[in-house]
């Protein structure tokens, strides 16, 4: 009876496996070596983008709000970025794209190492089907790698 059934559900199977699409496989995340201590990256990060044109909304250091609470951890900062007149249209065009903007870098340290951390934004857009904000979001992307990589290598 078992050997039945599974024949019975065998050619349904096929209809369950996942479609496989050409699209090219985006890298969530972008990631750079820092320039100093996590601190000295947080302060040419920030004077970069205010250079640039990018507001700065936050920064945020996780460390120092561990030691308030009697924690430890290892350096880390977030910075909170953007500018408006670019992340509006992507939150016009899907509400829910707001509670990914403005866009986060995290600035940490591990292994004796400084790294700086940027989710893009063409994962996330996909993540909700943007389809007039794709190519925002590309080119967000690529404004953002370069600005960061701009900053670090001065």
């Amino acid at each position: 009876m078992k050997y039945f059934l599974l024949c019975m559900l065998f050619p349904f199977l096929g209809v369950a496996q996942p479609v496989i699409t050409s699209m090219e496989v985006v890298k969530p995340y972008q990631e750079y070596d820092g320039r100093g201590t996590v601190s000295e990256t947080v302060s040419v990060l920030e004077a970069y983008f205010k250079r640039a044109g990018v507001t700065v909304f936050a920064t945020i250091d996780h460390q120092k709000a561990a030691e308030e609470v009697g924690e430890t951890m290892p350096p880390a900062t977030l910075l909170v970025v953007g500018n408006p007149k670019v992340g509006t249209p992507l939150m016009k065009e899907r509400l829910l794209f707001a509670i990914e903007l403005p866009l986060k870098i995290l600035v940490y340290e591990e292994n004796d190492m400084v790294r700086v951390h940027y989710r893009r934004v063409q994962v996330i857009a996909d993540k909700y089907r943007l389809k007039e904000g794709a190519a925002t979001a590309q080119k967000i992307d690529q404004a953002m790698e370069k600005l960061i990589s701009n900053a670090l290598s001065r």
